[in-house]
């Protein structure tokens, strides 16, 4: 019995269409990931023409998947249960990158009209788009992860998303920071002027420091602008050397995504300071990877689970015509681990 694409990715613990994306060097996908694929095809005498052949027979029933932020990997795992659950019915994945710079709405509008595509998922991204270029799409789709889209939006006008409350999770965060005593609190931020989840971050740090009666020091707030893709470690570990040299008395940085917090973690040690002990580093987003850094990650856990099989759980309903687009918020969880602690008091 010949080897298919479908044993292919239950051998690697990917989607079909990860193992297609591998096979024709898509940009989209992690080089490790790649590499393993490769191997396990080379072992299994598996060929290629068999995926070309599902992908042609699926077309019709295809979800585009927009990701912006595709770096980051907190992305990763929500992407590989998306595609999971996706090939579950029957349905194939298109993954696309979406850079900072591009309107992944306007993105969107180009893959339904090269695409018979059947519904639409925006992975990562601004809360924020125009209704009538939204409606132009002509498929369901959904928000995941980017915020709250329906803030301002009427019942009648609902869109589908699926978010942790962002404000109040960094809130608590912060929080938390300030009853350790911390008073010099900086953040690390995405562009406040784009309405992505950065900005309901920051609100949320505005929050916990009026709450305490803590002056708001706009020279504590660094906003990444750097290269086409914002949350990585090296804007993180630049964002942290420009405000330590700039000002030595922070004692705490709240990080809106743990891959910030990396790069964070690694200038307070460069500039000799202790993590805990004089500087503490909170993240968001509750990677895996921050489990196996030292010290082990502070941060604002996302049900990463839930929330992707939730999303394709509700798009494919509304495919189906069975429900009607809903704002649905999950709860985050602030796990508190090794790199933070008590700061100086006053």
């Amino acid at each position: 019995m010949s080897v298919t694409i479908k044993d292919i990715a239950k051998q690697c613990g990917v989607g079909v269409s990860t193992v297609s994306r591998a096979l024709n060097n898509h940009p989209d996908i992690n080089p490790q990931t790649r590499e393993m694929i490769m191997k396990v095809i080379r072992e299994t005498g598996f060929v290629p023409n068999d995926s070309a052949r599902y992908l042609k027979r699926s077309e019709s029933n295809s979800l585009a998947l927009l990701v912006k932020g595709i770096s980051n990997p907190f992305f990763s795992e929500m992407i590989r249960i998306m595609e999971m659950e996706t090939e579950k019915r029957g349905y194939s994945v298109i993954l696309r990158h979406v850079s900072a710079n591009e309107d992944e709405v306007a993105v969107a509008y180009s893959l339904v009209r090269e695409r018979r595509l059947k519904g639409i998922i925006f992975l990562g991204g601004n809360f924020t788009h125009d209704g009538e270029a939204l409606k132009k799409l002509g498929v369901p789709y959904i928000f995941s992860t980017i915020g709250n889209v329906n803030e301002n939006t009427n019942d009648d006008d609902l869109i589908a998303n699926i978010a942790v409350d962002d404000v109040e999770a960094s809130r608590e965060a912060v929080d938390y920071l300030i009853q350790q005593g911390h008073r010099n609190i900086a953040i690390v931020t995405d562009a406040l002027h784009v309405p992505s989840v950065g900005q309901l971050r920051f609100r949320g740090y505005r929050k916990a420091l009026e709450a305490h009666g803590i002056p708001y020091r706009e020279e504590l707030v660094y906003e990444v602008n750097d290269g086409t893709e914002h949350y990585t470690r090296p804007n993180g570990y630049k964002a942290a050397r420009s405000l330590l040299s700039a000002h030595p008395e922070i004692t705490a940085f709240f990080c809106i995504s743990d891959v910030l917090a990396f790069g964070v973690c690694r200038a307070v040690v460069e500039r000799g300071k202790r993590i805990p002990l004089d500087v503490s580093v909170v993240g968001f987003d509750g990677i895996e990877e921050g489990d196996y850094y030292i010290p082990k990650l502070t941060t604002v856990r996302q049900p990463v689970e839930q929330m992707a099989e939730e999303t394709v759980n509700l798009l494919f309903d509304m495919i189906q015509k069975k429900a009607k687009p809903k704002n649905i918020i999950m709860p985050a969880q602030l796990l508190i681990k090794e790199s933070s602690g008590t700061g100086y008091r006053g």
